[in-house]
């Protein structure tokens, strides 16, 4: 009971700590989807550490979804491939694809 307790708890922490925004009622839903995923996620993933863990776990997730929107258009294509299994891996594995991507395509241009 006191785990199911932590869940709840970091669902409403979550819920809490998402910027509001004037976004379109489907992009809202799409929006609320990927946040309830990354916290069902992050419970099934660390959960029995505690909801501390959990809550470490879906702001790392959401830090790096949120960085994965600001690279430039160029990098599209790596952001495409790198989040194409985002619901099994996590954004910050995502994100750390696209990153060593990036870097190995500037190698490359290098020579």
């Amino acid at each position: 009971m006191t785990i199911w307790r932590s869940f709840i708890g970091c669902i409403l922490l979550t819920s809490a700590i998402s910027p509001f925004s004037p976004v379109a009622a489907a992009g809202a839903t799409k929006e609320e989807d990927v946040r309830a995923d990354i916290v069902y996620r992050c419970y099934n993933l660390i959960g029995e550490f505690g909801a501390e863990g959990v809550d470490a776990c879906v702001k790392g997730e959401l830090a790096a979804m949120q960085a994965l929107l600001t690279y430039p258009r160029g990098a599209g294509e790596i952001v495409r491939r790198c989040t194409r299994q985002v619901q099994i891996t996590g954004w910050e594995l995502a994100k750390s694809c696209v990153d060593k991507n990036i870097a190995a395509a500037g190698e490359t241009k290098k020579d």
